[in-house]
């Protein structure tokens, strides 16, 4: 039985999203608390939301042995359920894996507002002067063609090449760029990690910033984020869309501050038309033969029956292997993170789905 601590009144999914290759999950550095909730912690009963959903919720994690590390919800302006297993806590922070290519999203888009990169219409490689493309045609793949996972270079998100070159080689920016162009960019969607790494390098040679220095100035500063933990490849680029270590609770203010388009504690931090432009669908295509919508590194529509949560007006997901989720539902004015480290994710979306989702 894996023990919890519950802050508050109560006590293999068909996507990968991520990369398989490594399974570092806990923060390796010293726990840090994380700055307090700006949101009152409050019962699930004075939300409307039914304990007795949440506290079966629980049990279900209990009975199944699930790999869950926390959930937290958080709706209208309060904290009605913050629940973690041993051994994390409040002040641990947890492999985002692909969760943080939402944040890779709002940092372009700030990047963007304040001028450090002209237009999603830029080729790429103008901003990466040292690499010496092998075919001509690759300098048509621009900043826009990233966001949306349609560069049309060759890549399986999962095999083995990607996991060397992530997690081995460490020298990403140009095993990605060298992968054959097979799809005339922009036109076919293929999720592809090593997309979000080049965005990463892109926002470093735009801004002469590294992507954490300019991630602390612009964002995590801004949404008062520490207890920050995130690897780098050979070249020190910070790896764009995967090992980037948060707290739940600075994973939850970035939600919140989506749900909120942009703001957190009266400042617009990311763009509103940013906001509201990178989750709405800018593309479609299918993944693991599924149909999608997706954004600018959001998920917008899953088909997949696992997802119907998504069918909320304007919900939009972050999402992560092992089970990383950052939920966001406007029509409910709530935002749901889950951190795991399960081999089959899809319980994570069921907890969503059967309990969470009934509860409110």
């Amino acid at each position: 039985m894996k023990k919890m601590c519950i802050i508050g009144a109560i006590a293999a999914v068909i996507f990968t999203s991520g990369l398989t290759g490594c399974n570092t999950m806990r923060g390796e550095h010293a726990s840090v608390p994380e700055s307090a909730w700006p949101w009152e912690q409050v019962t699930p009963e004075s939300q409307g939301i039914s304990s007795g959903d949440l506290q079966r919720m629980v049990a279900y994690i209990d009975e199944n042995n699930l790999a869950i590390d926390s959930v937290v919800i958080y709706t209208n302006g309060t904290i009605p359920f913050e629940t973690y297993f041993e051994p994390y806590s409040a002040g641990v922070s947890h492999n985002m894996k692909s969760t943080s290519k939402g944040v890779i999203s709002a940092l372009v888009g700030i990047a963007l507002h304040e001028g450090y990169i002209e237009s999603l219409d830029d080729s790429v490689l103008s901003y990466l002067p040292d690499y010496e493309p092998d075919e001509t045609g690759k300098a048509a793949i621009t900043i826009q063609d990233l966001l949306t996972m349609s560069a049309g270079l060759e890549w399986n998100e999962n095999d083995l090449n990607s996991m060397y070159t992530f997690f081995v080689s460490k020298r990403i920016t140009g095993r990605v760029l060298d992968q054959h162009l097979v799809d005339e960019p922009g036109q076919q969607f293929n999720y592809n990690t090593g997309l979000t790494h080049l965005l990463s390098a892109v926002i470093a040679e735009a801004s002469g910033m590294t992507t954490l220095q300019f991630a602390e100035k612009y964002l995590f500063e801004p949404l008062d984020i520490d207890n920050v933990q995130w690897a780098t490849d050979r070249d020190g680029y910070y790896i764009g869309g995967s090992e980037l270590f948060l707290t739940p609770r600075a994973m939850t203010k970035i939600g919140v501050m989506y749900l909120q388009e942009g703001e957190y504690a009266g400042r617009q931090i990311v763009p509103r038309e940013w906001v509201r432009e990178s989750t709405t669908p800018q593309i479609t295509g299918s993944f693991h033969n599924t149909p999608i919508e997706y954004g600018y590194l959001w998920w917008i529509g899953i088909g997949n029956p696992l997802f119907t949560y998504l069918e909320q007006e304007g919900a939009f997901l972050a999402m992560g292997v092992h089970g990383q989720r950052i939920v966001i539902l406007p029509e409910l004015d709530t935002v749901v993170v889950i951190t795991a480290d399960q081999g089959d994710a899809s319980q994570c979306d069921i907890l969503i789905r059967d309990f969470i989702l009934p509860a409110l």
